[in-house]
């Protein structure tokens, strides 16, 4: 990676500096009263909104942030971009909490912020400090010759871009590829470019996982016009990264480079924040959120089944009860005949047609982020479900441990997992640049300090790829590095191994036509998954009604 100087905002360095921990005021704004405590939400259902100060629950003046990280608290605390934050444990990305807290009528987005700070001192005893280092930064810059950019043909008025996709085609194997992304952009400054480019590309995320800066210079606006390729979109020599796009189309450049931005290092941290006090139990009680009113109808079984679609304003689904069950309880789909036990037959039958509008106000009402009007966060909108489920099918659950059909990871010899640094924070996501062992494999994770549970975990989550839960049963301890990738669910791929399966014992075949899910695990990481019968948390249905309450 590239070092280079770049002109970095004087007035980052004063704001880092005035929110160092170990500087922090005695008489700095904290919450009136606060309740931190442990999401219940399973890592891949949450969803990453920011903090809100919501009206309309038991007072005014609310600020709640579901299901957050400490990271991103951290974020929210200092203004500051994940990849300028340092150190701390390899939990700080993975653990969720929940954050209700009271504010004063009038609260600014600065002190806010300051509040913030003051509970993670409080409550996780977090310290830090701030210095100047390398952060690897996009940086936009001009190319050799004269760019390709447009002078603005309107320059007056806001700057945007309107996004489409291109037509669909095969790709070079003869599957469908997907569409090309575009964009027509107007009255965009130099700065407007840069900052509008990661958020254009979208699948990028991977390769634009950093923010990007402009070093070009241009005075004025511009028009431009961008088109490229998803990462996943196998257009073989026709494939356009939005690197490519930016460097042919638009005559600029985006390379990555180590710039010296203000920065913070993580010197201490708690994971378990202190208790509540104990007037949250009965302050800070905020009711269920529920859909304003909710329409439930019978439709024909050979309907097309979706369990979830959202607009800014109303929840819409098409789903038999078990599958609407399984959203409400953050149940994978794959896994919901094993883990939801006593429905009747007609919950598998009986397709439901629901359109519910969220309230105006409270928890479960849209939020406005980035400028946007969005719907809540998928936790919330899922106790939402399962209060509709209560109140229209009157359904009564209770959660026991059940014998059931599982995959166990195992393993048998040498494993190809690389012990991770512990320092390192976990994650797991695409890697479009990654290589691949096998051809038709369309897509590689790249995961980062994985314990063998969070893996487990994060395969049931690969909805459609295995048709039962995962349990792990590799007796390897801590944290782990590797690259894992196989093929589309719609690609051919076998039956997973019992334990009496010859492919047990005799060597894998090669996968010219795709690599089965199954097969990936064992062929790449050296992991075996068996089928076989665990006692594993379930949910029981003790009463839910055939027909929804009048």
């Amino acid at each position: 990676m590239k070092k280079i100087a770049i002109f970095v905002p004087l007035a980052l360095l004063p704001v880092l500096a005035q929110q160092t921990t170990q500087q922090r005021s005695a008489q700095q704004p904290k919450f009136e009263l606060a309740d931190v405590h442990a999401s219940p939400t399973a890592f891949w259902f949450a969803q990453n909104t920011g903090g809100q100060i919501r009206p309309g629950l038991i007072v005014d003046g609310l600020y709640i942030y579901r299901d957050a990280t400490l990271l991103s608290l951290i974020q929210a605390a200092y203004g500051v971009t994940e990849d300028m934050v340092s150190g701390g444990p390899s939990w700080l990305k993975s653990d969720l909490f929940d954050v209700v807290a009271r504010v004063p009528d009038g609260t600014t987005p600065a002190n806010l912020k300051l509040m913030l700070q003051s509970l993670l001192a409080d409550r996780f005893a977090l310290v830090v400090q701030t210095e100047s280092r390398p952060t690897p930064r996009y940086v936009l810059g001009l190319g050799k010759g004269k760019p390709k950019l447009r002078p603005a043909a309107e320059p007056v008025g806001d700057p945007g871009c309107k996004q489409e996709r291109g037509p669909i085609a095969a790709g070079p194997d003869g599957q469908i590829a997907t569409p090309n992304l575009k964009a027509s952009c107007h009255n965009m400054t130099s700065k407007d470019i840069a900052d509008t480019l990661k958020q254009l590309a979208g699948g990028y995320t991977t390769y634009l996982d950093h923010d990007v800066i402009d070093s070009t210079n241009l005075a004025g606006a511009w028009d431009f016009d961008l088109e490229w390729s998803p990462p996943i979109s196998q257009k073989g020599p026709d494939h356009v990264t939005i690197f490519d796009a930016v460097s042919k189309q638009l005559g600029l450049t985006l390379e990555l480079h180590d710039v010296p931005l203000p920065g913070m290092v993580i010197k201490s941290v708690n994971r378990t924040p202190t208790p509540n006090a104990p007037e949250v139990a009965t302050a800070l009680v905020v009711p269920p959120p529920r859909f304003e009113v909710a329409i439930v109808k019978p439709m024909d079984p050979s309907q097309r089944v979706f369990t979830g679609a959202n607009t800014a304003s109303q929840f819409k689904a098409v789903a038999p009860l078990r599958l609407l069950i399984a959203a409400a309880y953050q149940i994978q789909p794959n896994a919901a005949t094993d883990k939801i036990i006593g429905l009747p037959k007609f919950a598998d039958t009986q397709i439901w047609d629901i359109t519910a509008k969220y309230p105006s106000t409270g928890e479960g009402a849209p939020i406005v982020t980035g400028g946007r009007t969005v719907p809540p966060t998928e936790s919330v909108l899922l106790k939402m479900i399962q209060g509709l489920l209560a109140d229209e099918f009157e359904l009564k659950t209770h959660t026991e441990n059940r014998e059931i059909t599982v995959y166990a990871l195992t393993v048998d010899g040498k494993h190809k997992l690389t012990r991770a640094d512990p320092s390192e924070r976990s994650d797991c996501r695409p890697d479009p640049g990654a290589p691949r062992p096998f051809p038709n494999i369309r897509a590689m994770a790249n995961c980062k300090n994985i314990t063998m549970d969070e893996f487990a975990r994060n395969l049931e989550q690969a909805t459609g790829f295995f048709d039962h839960p995962i349990v792990n049963e590799t007796g390897l301890e801590g944290g782990w590095d590797f690259l894992l990738g196989f093929s589309n669910p719609s690609q051919p791929r076998a039956a997973a191994p019992s334990p009496a399966s010859p492919n047990q014992q005799g060597a894998l075949p090669d996968a010219p036509e795709g690599l089965s899910s199954y097969d990936a695990v064992q062929k790449e990481l050296g992991i075996k998954m068996v089928k076989t019968k665990r006692s594993v948390p379930v949910i029981v249905v003790d009463h839910v009604d055939e027909k929804p309450v009048e």
